[in-house]
């Protein structure tokens, strides 16, 4: 739709925002994954979902008055994109690089985390990396409290400080806070304050401000949207049919690229497309990891993550129920094959397996054999761990309680 010549500001980015999200749609429909009923409309409702990240990533964020906001980032079920990690819970707070902050609380149970210090995000013109606190070298008190100082102007005076470029005046901070053992975590205590605040500073926006605001969303819709298609362009190199790709179910090399993104610079990811029947089971092989941290996951082309709270769509290296020899064996079928380490797709039968590993030794590409569901025990180690649909039952009841006390539901 065209823009009138005499729009306001926020009129004229508000257009322009709604013909970028008519453009986007209109590029996921013709898109040859698109094709497929279920593939397509995943990809719709994944466009939807970046309409609430934009707003709450761009449109409301008061710099000089922080918080950590979940709702910034992903949430279980309602919405996410670019594959979050379900053993993750995302903290994302947005400050202003010429200002001083605090943050602070107690790391609690807590196995382990980091915070990325980034100059903007995806919607906004350049973005850079100010600074990377992993938590294992973090200082903290007997009791697990700590302290982080963020500014333009460091002290020397013994604390923990992260410097801020103050000229960048939409600074992201994304908190990953890892849950390994998902039964015996809790959250951690987090805070974050401005040192400096404007006394004046407003709490609602000009119409300048406000309409830069709605272009950089538009900006974020605009890179989210191409960010998942050349991830998945990347995988079809050319192919007009998901289903046909010599590469389905076959785990790739890392993509070394991910950092640029906004990824974890101590992570590797190595990724499958699957696409399986009904009737068949995908058994997947990993060797010993030496790693700090490692996980599976499973989502949709589209980088949506899928359900992990009800399904047990993730294992990590705390979860797995490891082989004599080491060995990690999962099977991924749409039906449960009573394997303790089922990787449950929750009837996404083409979609996208994750292998992440951090702080790790060497990466560790896993091998696969697809076979009939009906055989799948012939193909399996004989001391392989089954367990009957009561387990299963009780397994998934603990999944779903540990996982809702972290979100507080």
């Amino acid at each position: 739709m065209a823009i009138k010549k005499d729009a306001t500001p926020t009129q004229t980015a508000w257009q322009a925002y709604v013909n970028a999200l008519q453009e986007q749609r209109e590029k996921l429909l013709q898109h040859p994954a698109a094709s497929d009923d279920d593939i397509r409309a995943q990809g719709l409702y994944a466009l939807h979902s970046q309409e609430a990240s934009a707003f709450n990533m761009y449109i409301a964020p008061r710099q000089q008055y922080p918080a950590f906001a979940q709702l910034a980032m992903p949430t279980p079920m309602e919405y996410s994109w670019g594959m979050p990690c379900p053993d993750f819970l995302s903290h994302m707070a947005f400050i202003d690089g010429a200002h001083t902050y605090r943050i602070h609380g107690n790391k609690k149970t807590n196995f382990w985390s980091t915070l990325q210090v980034f100059s903007g995000f995806w919607g906004d013109d350049g973005i850079g990396v100010l600074g990377h606190l992993d938590f294992d070298e973090l200082a903290a008190s007997q009791d697990g409290s700590f302290e982080i100082f963020l500014g333009p102007n460091p002290k020397d005076d013994g604390k923990q400080w992260i410097k801020l470029d103050p000229n960048a005046r939409n600074v992201m901070l994304s908190l990953r806070e890892t849950f390994y053992d998902w039964g015996a975590s809790d959250p951690m205590d987090l805070h974050i304050e401005a040192l400096d605040r404007d006394e004046n500073a407003p709490q609602f926006f000009s119409e300048a401000e406000l309409a830069a605001r709605i272009d950089k969303a538009r900006k974020f819709v605009e890179y989210n949207y191409q960010f998942m298609i050349a991830a998945l362009d990347k995988i079809m190199a050319g192919s007009r049919s998901i289903h046909e790709l010599p590469t389905n179910n076959q785990f790739l090399l890392p993509d070394a690229t991910a950092g640029q993104h906004g990824g974890n610079p101590l992570a590797a990811y190595v990724t499958m497309v699957y696409d399986l029947k009904p009737d068949e089971a995908l058994i997947i092989d990993m060797g010993p990891v030496d790693a700090r941290y490692w996980s599976f996951q499973l989502g949709t082309l589209w980088a949506q993550t899928t359900d992990f709270i009800y399904h047990q769509s993730s294992i990590n290296g705390h979860q797995a129920q490891l082989d004599a020899d080491g060995h990690f064996r999962a099977v991924l079928s749409l039906t449960d094959p009573g394997v303790a380490n089922w990787l449950d797709p929750a009837g996404v039968a083409t979609g996208m397996a994750t292998l992440r590993f951090y702080k790790f030794k060497e990466v560790v590409v896993p091998s696969t054999k697809r076979v009939p569901l009906s055989e799948l025990r012939k193909h399996l180690p004989e001391a392989t761990l089954f367990i009957s649909a009561e387990q299963r039952k009780h397994t998934m009841l603990n999944r779903q309680r540990a996982a809702q006390k972290r979100y507080g539901h």
